[in-house]
């Protein structure tokens, strides 16, 4: 055993840079320690409450932070023998987010940051849609034109969606009355090409209406390269229903990341920072290090669309992806097959918690383990089949990446106790700048 104990013949050790406080330039990041750029303010901080430091100091909020969820950390007793490395901040701090999901409601009149509306001869619209975010911790609508942490192309997109919108014949939705057609609007922006996919959610189909939209819009200059409409006509908090049809331009956005290029559907996964993601992809891609001998298996739970398998496929790896939306699951499938790397992958589309009677057979003992759940982190049955199979593998290694430090906390805390396994080292990423989230990784192996 090595002092990180792996053992040398069957595992890669870990590069040195994984425990020095390095830039991540050369990995195609900002450096951490550069200039940040002015921060403009943002007038509906107060109504909104998403955003608890964006009208202050980039550098002081992400300190605070990270002090938090180092905190939680100690408390859960986890740090005793980990390394925690500084915080790597975001290569943009404003204008990163590549995906708005904004609610579709009845504008309230006089709402603040919110343009008039022209007909094409000049004359003012009645505004009819409030479009934007819910108040934190309520179903009121903050009613926006646009978000400081948008990028460019979806700010631009909201602006003219609503003049589009009080033009039309679309009726908001009424939450209390559950009338209306229009719930929600999702647009997410390619981070390199600035192309996007849009999907109106609403509770009828509207295929001709739609399409007028997306053709005026396009006509105004937004590049919609895919457009979807998606049906919920379901009392609840659910944002999409199950059913998704295609309007106009491709079934999926392209992007690319870490130099592997992805499409992703309109219900799928995938990170909201991609400039981000490249940093903390790059990460897992050193700890895991190239396979070594015989190829090693390595399972990649809530994989979403597949960018962590296939990192580690592109390894040598033999990778298991696991992922509940069976919409992600067909897309990270035609993604291995875009990145020539189908042979070392399979998807199954299944709840983490549900799958461990349908592995494959080749998959049953991996030595190399990533999870990446939501914001709920693990359920409790899958928290503890892990720590019973880490303790059976004292070889093999596991990657905890989260949004959330109270659940990794709470998930890593069983697994800790029920598999003698440490917590080694702790990094985490300001996936979401300006909020009170960041993205966390855990290393974990046996002493």
């Amino acid at each position: 055993m090595t002092r990180q104990g792996f053992r040398k013949s069957r595992q890669a050790p870990l590069p040195r840079n994984i425990y020095r406080r390095t830039p991540l330039t050369h990995r195609g990041g900002a450096s951490r320690f550069g200039p940040r750029p002015a921060e403009p303010s943002c007038g509906l901080k107060a109504q909104c409450g998403s955003c608890k430091f964006v009208n202050g100091d980039y550098n002081e909020g992400l300190d605070t932070k990270f002090k938090a969820g180092v905190e939680v950390l100690r408390n859960a007793g986890l740090l005793d023998r980990s390394r925690v490395l500084a915080p790597v901040p975001s290569p943009h701090p404003l204008a990163y987010r590549s995906l708005a999901k904004l609610a579709v409601r009845k504008a309230r009149p006089g709402a603040p940051g919110v343009s008039t509306s022209f007909s094409p001869e000049g004359e003012i619209i009645p505004n009819r849609f409030g479009i934007g975010l819910f108040a934190s911790g309520s179903h009121n609508i903050v009613d926006m034109d646009s978000c400081p942490l948008h990028t460019q192309p979806i700010s631009r997109f909201i602006r003219d969606l609503r003049t589009e919108l009080n033009r039309s014949t679309l009726i908001p939705y009424d939450e209390t009355k559950q009338t209306g057609q229009l719930r929600y609007v999702a647009v997410r922006s390619a981070h390199l090409t600035g192309e996007l996919m849009v999907t109106f959610v609403v509770t009828e189909p509207l295929k001709l209406e739609l399409r007028q939209i997306i053709g005026s819009l396009q006509r105004r200059g937004h590049k919609i390269n895919s457009a979807h409409m998606n049906l919920n006509a379901e009392a609840g908090n659910a944002i999409f229903g199950a059913q998704t049809i295609r309007l106009a331009g491709s079934e999926r956005l392209r992007e690319s990341v870490c130099d592997l290029s992805f499409e992703v559907g309109p219900t799928s996964f995938f990170q909201i920072n991609p400039w981000q993601a490249i940093n903390l992809y790059r990460r897992v891609e050193a700890v895991a290090g190239p396979a070594m001998g015989a190829t090693p298996v390595a399972w990649d739970l809530y994989c979403g669309t597949g960018q962590i398998s296939l990192v580690l496929a592109r390894l040598g790896y033999r990778v298991l992806g696991i992922e509940e939306n069976p919409s992600a699951v067909r897309d990270a499938q035609s993604n291995a097959k875009r990145n020539k790397l189908e042979a070392q992958t399979e998807f199954l589309a299944a709840r983490v918690e549900d799958s461990q009677e349908t592995l494959p057979r080749w998959a049953q003992t991996p030595s190399l383990i990533v999870v990446n759940p939501s914001r709920r982190g693990l359920a409790e049955g899958t928290r503890k089949h892990l720590a019973r199979l880490l303790a059976n593998e004292p070889q093999a290694r596991f990657m905890y990446v989260s949004c959330d430090v109270e659940t990794l906390a709470r998930d890593l805390k069983v697994i800790c106790d029920l598999s003698g396994f440490q917590v080694r080292q702790v990094e985490p990423f300001d996936m979401f700048p300006q909020t009170d989230n960041m993205e966390w990784l855990a290393v974990l192996n046996r002493p």
